[in-house]
Order: C-alpha cells, then structure tokens, then sequence
C-alpha cells in the first residue's frame, strides 16, 4: 500500500511538473508574440520626435535604411553615442528622401544609406529607385555639402528572381556614386554563400543574425570610426 501511495505521489508530481513547463513555454511563446500588451511600442513619429529634438553633436553620424538597419544596434557597435539609427521597417527610396529633408539641417558628419530592398519586393521599378537615390544625393550636397555619404549595396536574399535585380541595381549604383565621388560600400559579395545569402548570416532569407550583423559592422567599422 505504501509503495502506491509513493508511486502516486510521483506521478502527481511528474505531472504536476510536466503541465508547469508546458505553461511555462506557451506563456513566454504569447509574451513575446504580444510584446505590444506588456510593452509599450515606440512608433516611427515617437522615434522621429525623440531624435530631432536631440542634440545633433559635432561628429553625427546617421544610418539610414530599412528593417534591417533599424536592427543594427549602431551605438552599441560602434560604442559611440553619436552613432544614430534612423533605419525604419518597410520604408523604400522614396522613404529616404523624406528622411534627409528632415535631418540635412543637422548637418550630420556622416551619412549611411541602406535602401532598395522593399522597394524591388514592392514591384517598384529600378529606374525609379535608382532616382530617389540620386535625389538623396542631390539633397545631401546641396544642404549639407561637407556630410560624408555612404552607399551601401542591397544585400542579398534567399530568392533568386529577388537577388538578381539587387546584383543589377548595385552594379548600376556603383557608377552613380563614382560619378558623384561617392563611397559605394559592397556589402553583397560579403553576405554570399553560392548565390544566395549565407543561411548563417540570416534569420529568415533577408533580415539579419547577430551574426550577420557582426559581419556588417566588421566591414564598415573603418568608415564609422
């Protein structure tokens, strides 16, 4: 009888436990699909607003991009505070001169430009991509002409019809910045693996790993610092 009620008392606690860690994975699977319910999300305009009221600094140096440089934590990288990240999921070209028009007053030091991903899995045409970036240019020379800029080529995804758009839109990219002595960063050939981005390197096909993002920084931290 003894050994019953000892066998009893096992399984209850075997059970007991087993039903504690299952709960316990399906409510850290729900807190971080509803971070929103627990945290409060800081919008594009709350970024744009805590930025532009900061203090612009001598040797500024902005990043701007997609979701995928808004998940480079640039000052953290660069362990500079001066580094800013005003990179924004979904923006495409046109997002980008948007974004110079707000911040050229500042003057920034430097300038690192990210964009043309969305903008080819939106269906925008290449021309027209390639003549948001040329206005950016424009832009940039013509309000702050002692801002250093960086191009940095699209990066490559894990969809072939993708990827070969992106390799002709960075060679073509390539020429507007030696034409307008602009630093063009290729950033492409380093996230290769065949012809396709290096699984390692990603989280999904085109969004980062940290260690995709340790390779970004390991290849532009000579013109960050």
């Amino acid at each position: 009888m003894f050994n019953n009620r000892f066998k009893r008392g096992l399984l209850t606690v075997s059970l007991s436990l087993n039903i504690i860690f299952v709960l316990f994975f399906i409510g850290k699977r729900f807190y971080y699909s509803h971070q929103s319910l627990f945290h409060h999300v800081i919008t594009k305009d709350e970024r744009w607003a805590d930025f532009l009221k900061s203090k612009a600094g001598t040797g500024e140096i902005i990043f701007l991009g997609t979701s995928i440089t808004e998940g480079f934590n640039v000052q953290y990288e660069f362990g500079n505070p001066l580094v800013k990240n005003m990179g924004f999921a979904g923006s495409i070209s046109e997002n980008g001169i948007q974004a110079i028009n707000k911040l050229i007053y500042r003057k920034p030091k430097k300038l690192f430009i990210e964009f043309g991903v969305n903008d080819f899995k939106y269906g925008i045409s290449m021309d027209t991509v390639k003549a948001h970036l040329v206005s950016m240019l424009y832009l940039i020379k013509d309000k702050s002409p002692n801002t250093v800029v960086y191009v940095q080529s699209v990066l490559p995804t894990n969809i072939d019809s993708l990827n070969n758009k992106i390799v002709r839109y960075n060679k073509e990219t390539k020429n507007i910045c030696l034409m307008r002595d602009v630093t063009f960063i290729d950033l492409y050939s380093e996230f290769l693996r065949g012809n396709k981005i290096d699984a390692d390197l990603t989280i999904d096909g085109t969004h980062l790993s940290d260690a995709g993002y340790f390779n970004w920084r390991r290849l532009i931290n000579k013109y960050v610092n």
